[in-house]
């Protein structure tokens, strides 16, 4: 018969020991050589013993359980003098991207994993706190050893038992709900669902993400009048009453920015300045159980000053939003760079806190780039994070560009990479854009507004075209000029 071992990631990190009473091991070398033995075990198979059923792990773990993940079922064409055991891993893709290693414990030839252990790496690997279950995707790495070897079964590259399980974790000590709304003005002072002004957050869960906005115009006679505003959950909304998020003493209520507390209907912030603003609340409360909240003037477009145009705002280029929240369009890059937004330095300038962090503190230094050149932006101003993606190609792609669907018709970019120009051969049908001949970056829609990730645009006809496409101001356009 096989012998299985208990498994340990803190005993393989500092070398292993077996548990089996009747051998005694020696530590084998550490994981940091590269290069582990190799054992083959083409006959190796692991089957599902999970289930479609989701695991609840705060119940596994109230009885002291543990889960039980998957069984081997051969273990065929190996030397009955090893000892074997396996390193779960675990993912929130079927990619395996961000996997983390859990130990696993053998119970007879069944797979087994304590569900603390299991609780923690589902937080760490599916970067969540939503207490929702979710889906998790498992694999193992299979290990042999015996008195004198070590061996990694099948090579670095192997996994074994490759399963999808539904896990629900332990709920935060908080609480949020999916949907979020503004009342006040717009709702003649009461909770009206017909009235409400529905908030938004990123898309991703509110636990994981708790800021939520909404944009309103608030005209000249509300701004007047005081315009008033506060949050509601969606329960309040449909039972008419309950929790409202509003402000922490009325001394502050016309502050632009400050903190929401645990409140009653007909406490409210108050506006009194016209135009469109942006209003956003943090739905998870603080330690001191507040609600931070802001509301400021929609900004229309992000500038983006910096060397390439003499830092000057004015004539930099702009990102677009569809949510005064997240802004994203082309750049032109010398080294550094930052935010505006107005096409001046008199109001907010975001800068660089950290890689991928913005910051709003006056003293904050540029953001930087290793590579000059032409960038796709992305800002979040209410979460202050960015990106950049260097775009080293453009090009035309689709069945009515000499490459087909399969393969970019490439553009030429001028010394500041803002007009891309070619001569190509068109054929009837559609065409897109695209950068880095790859497809996270895209554009459709029409010739005279590029829209990312935009429809087909269909061919401008068949023949030979000058085709230029302008990046240096909105809305992205491109021409075809027949030769």
């Amino acid at each position: 018969m096989k012998k299985f071992a208990l498994f340990s990631i803190l005993a393989f990190g500092l070398g292993l020991a077996s548990c089996d009473n009747d051998f005694d091991f020696p530590n084998p070398p550490g994981q940091s050589n590269p290069q582990e033995p190799v054992l083959e075990a083409p006959e190796l198979q692991l089957s599902n013993v999970a289930g479609t059923a989701t695991i609840d792990l705060p119940a596994v773990i109230a009885t002291d359980g543990m889960v039980r993940l998957a069984e081997v079922l051969s273990f065929d064409g190996l030397e009955e003098d090893y000892d074997f055991y396996f390193i779960g891993q675990m993912a929130a893709s079927e990619a395996f991207n961000n996997a983390k290693d859990f130990e696993t414990v053998m119970d007879g030839n069944t797979i087994t994993a304590n569900p603390d252990v299991l609780e923690a790496i589902y937080h760490e690997a599916l970067n969540t706190i939503d207490p929702a279950a979710r889906t998790t995707y498992i694999r193992f790495k299979a290990y042999a050893k015996n008195a004198t070897s070590h061996f990694r079964i099948g090579g670095t590259d192997t996994y074994y038992g490759q399963m999808t399980a539904s896990m629900k974790p332990f709920a935060p000590d908080f609480t949020v709900e999916e949907k979020y709304y503004l009342i006040g003005t717009p709702t003649d002072g009461a909770i009206d669902a017909a009235k409400a002004i529905e908030m938004h957050n990123s898309g991703i869960s509110p636990y994981d993400d708790p800021v939520f906005t909404c944009t309103y115009d608030i005209s000249a006679a509300e701004a007047a009048a005081g315009f008033e505003w506060a949050v509601v959950p969606q329960s309040t909304l449909v039972a008419g009453t309950g929790l409202v998020l509003a402000p922490a003493d009325s001394e502050h209520a016309e502050d632009a920015e400050g903190f929401f507390k645990d409140s009653t209907l007909g406490s409210f912030a108050i506006v009194r300045e016209d135009n469109t603003h942006l209003f956003t609340v943090n739905v998870k409360a603080d330690d001191l159980g507040l609600y931070e909240y802001s509301c400021k003037l929609a900004i229309k477009n992000l500038y983006t000053p910096g060397p390439s145009n003499n830092w000057s705002p004015a004539t930099s280029q702009m990102l677009y939003t569809d949510n005064y929240t997240t802004y994203q369009g082309f750049v032109n890059i010398e080294n550094e760079f930052k935010f505006t937004s107005a096409p001046d330095w008199n109001h907010t300038n975001y800068g660089y806190a950290e890689d991928g962090k913005l910051t709003t503190d006056g003293s904050a230094g540029n953001i930087p780039v290793t590579v000059n050149g032409l960038y796709w932006a992305n800002a979040n101003i209410a979460a202050l994070t960015y990106s950049l993606t260097n775009v080293t190609t453009l090009g035309l792609i689709g069945d009515a560009t000499p490459g087909g669907w399969d393969a970019s018709t490439a553009l030429t970019p001028s010394a500041d990479n803002l007009t891309w120009t070619a001569t190509v051969d068109m054929k009837g049908g559609e065409y897109k854009i695209r950068a880095n001949d790859a497809w996270d970056i895209d554009f459709g829609g029409s010739n005279d507004d590029l829209i990312f990730k935009g429809g087909n645009i269909p061919s401008p006809g068949e023949g030979k075209y000058l085709v230029t496409l302008n990046l240096a101001s909105l809305p992205y356009t491109i021409s075809f000029t027949k030769q």
